[in-house]
Order: C-alpha cells, then structure tokens, then sequence
C-alpha cells in the first residue's frame, strides 16, 4: 500500500525535475532508470520505494551542473529534500547510500540489494537508450566521428562493468554487443 506522503514525495520530486530536466533526459535516462529499477525492486525483493525515489534522484546534481562529484553532492540533496516529509531515516539514509554509490567511474562498495539495483538500472539504461550519449558526444561536443566513438564505447564499457546481475547483462548482452561492434567500427 502507498501511503499520501509517499504519493506526495514522488509528485514533488517530478515537479522539480520538470523545472530543472530537458526532455530528453528525462525521456532517455531517468524514466527508464526508474522503470527498470521498481521492476528489478518487485523481482528481488527490495525496498520498491527506497528504489524509485533513488532512481528519481540519482543524478539531480548532475542536471544542476555538478559532473564530477554528483554521487556525493546528490546524496546531501536528496537528504535534505526528504528531512522536508515525515519519511523514515532508515530508508533516507539507504536512499543516500544508493544515490552515493550508483557512479561507474567511481570505486563503490555496493552492499544492499537497493545500491546494487540503482546501480544497474543507471548502467542499463545507457545501454538501452544511448541517444544521450551520442547526443552529448556529436551535439553538444560537436566531437569528431572517432572521438566521438571511443568516448561513447568507453563509457557503456564503464556501464557494462557496472552491472551488477548476471542475468541484467543476459537480457541486454546482444543491444550492448551490437552497440560496441558499431562503435568499433568508427574509431
């Protein structure tokens, strides 16, 4: 059962990502980031709500302007949004932990199930939506066809390496696959 706080929590946080999101990430990374991690909560038996408020606020610095250190800087963030609601301190505190620990680039210890899930989610969905990341690489970069390519198949390799289950990577085995033969074949 969802509780109105909870249902109040979810509506706040999609109203500020509206205000501070463009479109298309909300569209191509954070939607499927939570949709795969509140399924991947319901298949493991985690904590659905630590997972899909996690999954919302996982890179809420970084869409702030924060690149390097958004893990840490979007732990502090979600924290403080959620003292706002009479939300319980132990899932704050794993919200946190999941939100700290979700960056690929970065050394993690990831030891629940949550941190594992918001983990693989955000790799996933690289993987599964790289619009972005070609987006940011021939768009924004304005990066030449090579560079381009090696900076995008470094970072689904980075993704790629982050997932945690096996069985995720056997589900998208053959799209990450195609997608890294592409890239190999433009550098």
């Amino acid at each position: 059962m969802i509780d109105e706080n909870y249902k109040e929590i979810i509506s706040d946080i999609n109203k500020l990502l509206n205000k501070i999101c463009d479109d298309g990430r909300m569209k191509y990374h954070i939607l499927p980031v939570v949709k795969i991690s509140v399924e991947m909560a319901k298949e493991l038996n985690a904590d659905e709500q630590v997972v899909e408020i996690a999954a919302y606020l996982h890179d809420v610095t970084r869409i702030l302007g924060n690149k390097e250190t958004h893990h840490i800087t979007g732990a502090k963030y979600a924290r403080d949004f959620l003292k706002k609601y009479a939300f319980d301190n132990k899932k704050i505190e794993l919200i946190e932990k999941c939100i700290r620990n979700h960056r690929g680039s970065t050394k993690n210890d990831r030891k629940t199930i949550e941190e594992k899930i918001i983990a693989t989610a955000d790799a996933i969905s690289h993987i599964e939506y790289p619009i972005p990341l070609f987006y940011t690489w021939y768009g924004k970069r304005k990066a030449k066809l090579e560079e381009g390519a090696t900076e995008i198949k470094s970072k689904l390799q980075r993704s790629w390496n982050k997932i945690e289950f096996e069985y995720k990577k056997d589900e998208i085995k053959e799209k990450y696959n195609y997608l890294m033969e592409v890239l190999s074949n433009n550098e």
